[in-house]
């Protein structure tokens, strides 16, 4: 596979973590806690958790949102509303706002919302979160003054910017020892505070920094070349709609054996975000690649089936 070599053997294990994740959701009729009575079946409305402007997963302009993570949340509403279970007229995605990305998954566990997308995997979350099938992976890095190599060697005595709670803060926290950080409650806050000079340096999401850095930090090295953590991204599910997670992992699978298939609007919604023209610079080699060990290790499927 060209798609991270190296990487491949923990790849296809985080996938099948991700199935075996998948499996432990039991469907209930119940209402949750935002008071929403009914699911999704019946209010029309799929409840998606979104935190504003995080690239290249959300992207918010005049309350309207697009981005990776609403290609996936179209691609799951649409098998929702095809669902025989579907009593509604319309199923239209819903925002819900978070003041932090604890406050998300939070609303995830208690039915406030009914989904997540783009949140990446751990053993912890995994402890209390369903996921679904990963559309993408990631891993935890920086950006950085020129002549930093981002090692834990190279990071002594720095302060780093990372956003409270989140996978990557964490990871950081256990991988460099004698570094300070700086916690921002929001991803915003963590991009404005590198730009204004409050931190030289951002731990996060590497394709989160590779979509942010051109207008942020546009001289700051992406380091170190290999990330101090791997992991799947996909979405998470509340226990809200009977069955969400079924159409949810069917609804990601069609749309990766579409881009595997060279299905062309499918491939165009992806590659806006993280293809060759855009900010993050994936090759459509790279993405397929990784979308086949995806298919591969979850339903053995291939090319064309």
């Amino acid at each position: 596979m060209r798609l991270l070599k190296a990487a491949a053997t923990g790849l296809i294990a985080l996938t099948s973590v991700g199935l075996v994740a998948c499996q432990k959701s039991a469907p209930t009729n119940g209402s949750g806690a935002s008071g929403q009575t009914g699911n999704v079946f019946e209010t029309g409305k799929l409840r998606a958790v979104v935190v504003d402007d995080v690239l290249p997963m959300v992207d918010e302009k005049d309350g309207k949102y697009e981005g990776l993570s609403f290609v996936v949340l179209n691609a799951i509403r649409d098998q929702l509303k095809s669902a025989t279970e579907n009593k509604s007229d319309d199923i239209v995605i819903e925002p819900v706002s978070i003041k932090s990305a604890q406050d998300g998954l939070n609303k995830i566990r208690s039915g406030e919302a009914d989904i997540a997308c783009g949140v990446a995997f751990t053993w912890e979350r995994q402890r209390t979160l369903t996921y679904s099938l990963p559309f993408a992976t990631s891993g935890v890095r920086l950006l950085a003054p020129k002549g930093n190599d981002g090692t834990p060697e190279s990071l002594k005595g720095k302060t780093i910017g990372v956003v409270k709670d989140t996978a990557a803060a964490a990871v950081l926290a256990k991988s460099v020892d004698e570094a300070q950080f700086q916690f921002f409650s929001t991803p915003t806050e963590a991009l404005a505070g590198l730009k204004d000079g409050t931190v030289e340096f951002l731990g996060g999401d590497t394709l989160w920094l590779k979509a942010s850095r051109a207008a942020t930090a546009p001289d700051a090295d992406l380091v170190p070349t290999f990330p101090y953590a791997r992991s799947s991204v996909g979405c998470v599910v509340a226990d809200t709609t009977p069955h969400l997670l079924n159409y949810s992992n069917l609804a990601i699978g069609r749309m990766l054996t579409a881009y595997v298939d060279d299905n062309k609007d499918v491939r165009t919604a992806v590659n806006k975000w993280i293809g060759p023209d855009s900010q993050v610079g994936l090759s459509e080699n790279m993405i397929g690649d990784f979308f086949t060990i995806v298919l591969a290790t979850t339903a053995e499927l291939s090319k064309g089936s």
